[in-house]
């Protein structure tokens, strides 16, 4: 009997006439690998340092300068560095939908003014205050505005 595995064909002796049991494939999920890629990144900077305008989470950042910097680097994504900039980009998406690697704006005085990266489990990471730097907070820790999907 003739078999293909693994991208390599062999043979196998049987005793008469033999059938297949099981025709398995693995398929990997594309999207839910990049997202969680995204999310590993982004992870690392925990701890980091909070720094108005900065643009590096290994020396400072603000909001939009850590979602920025990540999603340029774990997936190839430019951004502006503004979270009023940023929520103009990808498919707004709603708090039922919305998965790892998505960002999420909350505003103050009537305009966009944070940004944060989704993690999966109710949480995000960002860049929050001077006091905290880098960390992860429950995702609704204030009013959400907006959740886009840059992520396919």
């Amino acid at each position: 009997m003739k078999i293909r595995t693994g991208g390599r064909e062999g043979y196998i002796k049987t005793a008469g006439n033999a059938s297949i049991v099981e025709k398995a494939r693995e398929t990997v999920d594309k999207s839910a690998k990049a997202r969680r890629e995204v999310v590993e990144y982004a992870l690392q900077f925990v701890g980091g340092p909070y720094v108005y305008g900065g643009s590096d989470p290994n020396r400072g950042v603000d909001c939009s300068g850590f979602t920025r910097y990540v999603l340029s680097k774990a997936a190839s994504i430019n951004l502006p560095h503004s979270s009023g900039g940023q929520s103009g980009y990808g498919r707004e998406i709603s708090e039922e939908e919305m998965q790892p690697g998505d960002l999420l704006f909350y505003s103050g005085g009537g305009r966009i003014n944070h940004v944060a990266l989704y993690i999966g489990d109710g949480r995000i990471v960002h860049a929050s205050t001077e006091k905290t730097g880098i960390k992860t907070s429950p995702y609704d820790y204030r009013e959400i505005v907006k959740i886009v999907s840059l992520l396919s």
